[in-house]
């Protein structure tokens, strides 16, 4: 009997499966958050990749195992407008959420990606600075614990680079209550964050 296939090895199926297409990617969200040191329980995987066209993406990734979900209503409506294409893998039952990425906050995301090894295989992450502006932007509570995780453990973090970013998005989003979110789970972290050394990619 086949075990089912790991986070590890399915983000390394990712990667294969959208070489051919050449194009940028990075995956954000929990595994994002665990790749960068903190610890954090199992979860599925989200991933933003350039603009395609949903049908060259959905046919890249069927090779690495995964299906569109058809449990969802308003499927057509979330893949068209919101930009979100819901998959699962075939065998090991792993939710995937592909985000096709928009103008600017994103596409200037994907630039800045970080390249991590898993199991021997480059694959582009989000930069944890980038990380911390996407956890705070959410702002649900499990978002705030990650930021404080992040703050603790991380040593790309440039709590500077990170307070330029979250001013931009705000300005974007018009919400001017995302540094003060930001600045609240600073000072909450237990270990004083300094100001560290800017990892490549930013």
């Amino acid at each position: 009997m086949t075990a089912r296939p790991g986070v590890a090895e399915l983000l390394v199926a990712i990667a294969r499966a959208l070489k051919p297409l050449g194009c940028r990617w990075y995956v954000f969200g929990a595994q994002a958050v665990i790749f960068a040191g903190a610890v954090r329980s199992t979860a599925d995987i989200d991933i933003t990749v350039e603009d395609l066209p949903a049908q060259v993406l959905t046919k890249a990734l069927r090779t690495a195992g995964f299906e569109i979900r058809t449990d969802i209503d308003g499927l057509a409506d979330l893949i068209e407008h919101h930009r979100i294409i819901p998959m699962e893998h075939r065998s090991s039952g792993f939710q995937l959420d592909v985000v096709r990425a928009g103008p600017g906050l994103e596409e200037a995301m994907l630039d800045r990606a970080t390249l991590r090894t898993v199991a021997r295989v480059r694959v582009p992450f989000v930069s944890t600075n980038d990380l911390l502006v996407l956890k705070t932007l959410a702002g649900r509570p499990k978002d705030l614990e990650d930021i404080r995780a992040l703050l603790q453990v991380s040593d790309e973090v440039d709590l500077a680079v990170v307070r330029a970013r979250l001013k931009e998005v705000s300005l974007l989003v018009d919400d001017s209550t995302l540094r003060a979110l930001f600045e609240v789970q600073v000072k909450a972290t237990r270990r004083p964050t300094r100001l560290r050394r800017k990892p490549a990619g930013g």
